[in-house]
């Protein structure tokens, strides 16, 4: 389990490889981004793309799919405030295989929940020579690593509990 301590500014992580399909550009494309270069490849072999390419929205949910399962299934995140920034920086295009990850841009406590903090990472991917073809810079909110409580001192046998042990070493 990684808490909020665990993310520490110039970490980065590996999550894992996506490969693009025709299918699935299409079906989202068709779904939530109906514009020509996303749907039809006859029309979008005559778009300013030149082919069919996925939609932006498309590509940021395969990063957040992957991570999803590369980091934050094995986290204490609880969500997200926002997105500072998304950039779509190079056509994402069916048979792409993208690698994403993760840099650790910083952290801070939650102004307003001792319990958290907010990481602040920048999510990429990346093409197969290593371009990046779109990037998020987010907030993570992430509980904070539970503090261990010492165990109770053992009750005496008159039933009060015990002095500390520097107490009684004084005694």
């Amino acid at each position: 389990m990684r808490y909020f301590e665990d993310f520490r500014t110039g970490d980065v992580h590996e999550l894992g490889t996506v490969t693009v399909t025709t299918r699935e550009v299409l079906e989202f494309g068709k779904r939530f981004d109906p514009q020509p270069f996303h749907t039809n490849q006859e029309l979008a072999a005559d778009s300013a793309f030149g082919g069919l390419i996925a939609s932006g929205w498309h590509t940021a949910s395969m990063f957040m799919r992957r991570y999803v399962d590369g980091l934050l299934a094995y986290s204490a995140c609880t969500g997200s405030p926002g997105v500072d920034e998304i950039r779509y920086l190079k056509p994402v295009r069916p048979g792409d295989v993208l690698t994403a990850r993760v840099e650790i841009l910083g952290s801070r406590p939650s102004p307003f929940n001792p319990g958290t903090g907010v990481v602040q990472p920048k999510c990429l991917l990346l093409d197969s020579d290593g371009t990046v073809v779109f990037s998020m810079i987010l907030h993570s909110i992430f509980r904070r690593r539970p503090v261990a409580h010492p165990a109770p001192r053992p009750a005496s046998p008159s039933g009060a509990q015990d002095p500390v042990p520097c107490a009684r070493a004084m005694a």
